[in-house]
């Protein structure tokens, strides 16, 4: 029985980066500000710096609505979603950074 000889090609795609520093045209607004100030006793400055960048690029009232669930489960690990996909991918990684900080096992399951 002869071998059969495969012969294998590997096609190297490119992938193009193209970085952008919107944070200048985003920040965050109004109430949603003063709801993120009341973590800083509750989270390390470097975390509250990392949960106010993960507001940006959301409207007032959802930055509002995250706050206010990023507050409620630091005080006293309620977990809330929005039932808006990109919302709750960040609410999750949040809560996430917030439990490993505080020593708290948290788990969506």
């Amino acid at each position: 029985m002869a071998k059969k000889k495969i012969k294998t090609v590997s096609l190297e795609k490119t992938t193009k980066v193209i970085e952008q520093d919107l944070t200048y045209q985003f920040g965050v607004e109004g109430i949603a500000q003063d709801v993120m100030e009341c973590l800083e006793d509750k989270v390390s400055p470097e975390l509250l710096d990392v949960l106010n960048a993960m507001l940006l690029g959301f409207n007032d009232d959802m930055q509002l609505e995250i706050a206010d669930d990023l507050l409620d489960f630091a005080y006293g690990q309620v977990v809330h979603t929005t039932g808006c996909p990109s919302a709750d991918a960040v609410l999750y990684a949040c809560y996430t950074w917030i439990a490993e900080e505080k020593g708290v096992d948290f788990s969506m399951n």
